[in-house]
């Protein structure tokens, strides 16, 4: 009777520790901020294309696309196609982007 609790003990505690080995180990918490590395430098790319930047420009009471046109030193067409505008009707506060000055002005 003993061996036999004996084998049933060691079944028990042999059970135990196959289980505890099964389950997940914890991971540390790192103590620092991990830091993102390039891990392939030679897919990145540059270029030597120059990079047109765009100027917002708020609506004041008092302008028309003229008078912006004119401070901008670009046209009317210009301006206007840049904002995808159908007439020339100005809200005051409106955001107008402001397309590259073109160096012969028209209008």
């Amino acid at each position: 009777m003993d061996g036999k609790k004996l084998t049933i003990s060691l079944c028990l505690v042999l059970s135990l520790l196959i289980s505890c080995e099964s389950q997940p180990k914890a991971r540390p918490i790192p103590s620092t901020t991990p830091v993102l590395t390039t891990l392939r430098p030679e897919l990145t790319t540059t270029t030597t294309e120059k990079v047109i930047q765009r100027m917002a420009y708020t609506v004041q009471p008092g302008d028309t696309l003229s008078k912006i046109a004119k401070a901008f030193n670009v046209s009317v067409s210009d301006l206007m196609r840049e904002n995808g505008k159908e007439d020339t009707i100005l809200g005051i506060g409106e955001t107008l982007f402001i397309p590259p000055a073109s160096s012969d002005i028209s209008e």
